[in-house]
């Protein structure tokens, strides 16, 4: 393009960043990044979620948690999705607790975090094991917070207790979501 004398815009170089990084090329992305400030574009947090999403994909948390923290000092402020983003890629690789302490660190900022970001975590205690305690606790602190609980997060949790054979305790769950 650039050849032509055409210049790409920045949503076409951001769909580059976003087939680098579904192809496991996170370098190429950072490379699209480069060209980006060089044309004098300002990049925006389609570009920046982009990268970080794709660092988490290749399993490179600590890389997208720097990223994130770079952007910070740049005065670029994380979004939901960011955070989101990161909270999923550690739920993933099981460690909850770190997720858990992401998660407080960003309940006392000015995010306003999403139910899917709750919804992670719950499901990803339940996949510890940690249902009874901990994702239930978790439920009501989301009602605290206001936070309505969609008919997925009523599913993990009564899934959950159902495999760990808490039968009372999933209906107790399932009357919830019907009222």
């Amino acid at each position: 393009m650039g050849s032509s004398g055409i210049a790409p815009s920045l949503p076409t170089l951001n769909t580059f960043i976003n087939c680098f990084c579904h192809l496991n090329r996170v370098d190429f992305g950072f490379s699209v990044l480069a060209t980006i400030l060089k044309l004098g574009y300002h990049t925006d947090s389609i570009t920046l979620n982009t990268l970080v999403k794709g660092l988490c994909l290749q399993g490179n948390i600590a890389g997208a948690v720097k990223l994130v923290e770079d952007m910070e000092k740049k005065g670029y402020q994380p979004d939901a999705f960011t955070c989101g983003t990161i909270l999923n890629a550690v739920c993933k690789i099981g460690k909850t607790d770190m997720a858990i302490g992401l998660l407080r660190k960003l309940e006392e900022g000015d995010y306003e975090l999403k139910l899917a970001v709750y919804n992670t975590i719950i499901d990803s205690l339940c996949k510890d094991r940690l249902v009874e305690r901990e994702a239930t606790t978790l439920l009501n602190e989301m009602a605290q917070r206001k936070i309505v609980p969609s008919v997925r997060t009523f599913n993990i949790l009564v899934d959950a207790l159902c495999k760990e054979g808490m039968l009372i305790e999933a209906k107790k769950v399932f009357d919830m979501m019907i009222q």
